[in-house]
């Protein structure tokens, strides 16, 4: 990933608040879609994890920037998130397409970060967006797992 200016921290913490709230909103699409227990707690646990990282994403923003007003345009949003925002995952073919996304949007998230971390000032912000690229990389594998545990062959 190459941002082609510097990104703002604010903007920067924005845009990770919107990419966790995203995945936190399809990891419980996918706990309610699962046909085991095993799944569904798995899924919910990721869920929890990426509310708890957009609430320490927004209150960071809101501490560090509380005079931050911008609106993300869809070109920030495609720096975190693959695919459309709310999967439809009725069918088995559009559950399996909705689990390839969020795949694709955890690599994507994680580099994110990891850009983030290699160019931000602030040392609080640097660790912090360390930590996610980490926790992002960590649910990208623990959902490649979930899909060969689920389809019982590896993820595309």
């Amino acid at each position: 990933m190459d941002f082609a200016r510097p990104l703002p921290p604010d903007k920067a913490l924005a845009i990770g608040a919107y990419g966790e709230s995203v995945a936190a909103y399809r990891y419980l699409v996918f706990a309610e879609r699962a046909t085991s227990r095993h799944q569904r707690d798995a899924f919910a646990a990721m869920a929890d994890e990426e509310q708890d990282h957009k609430q320490r994403l927004q209150k960071l923003l809101a501490t560090l920037y509380p005079d931050s007003d911008f609106v993300l345009t869809p070109e920030d949003k495609e720096l975190v998130v693959v695919g459309p925002r709310l999967p439809s995952v009725r069918a088995d073919e559009q559950f399996a397409e909705a689990l390839q996304h969020t795949l694709a949007t955890e690599q994507r998230t994680s580099a994110f970060y990891h850009r983030l971390a290699q160019t931000v000032a602030d040392p609080q912000l640097r660790q912090l967006f360390q930590s996610l690229a980490e926790e992002g990389a960590d649910h990208h594998r623990r959902l490649m797992e979930l899909v060969r545990q689920a389809t019982g062959r590896p993820s595309q």
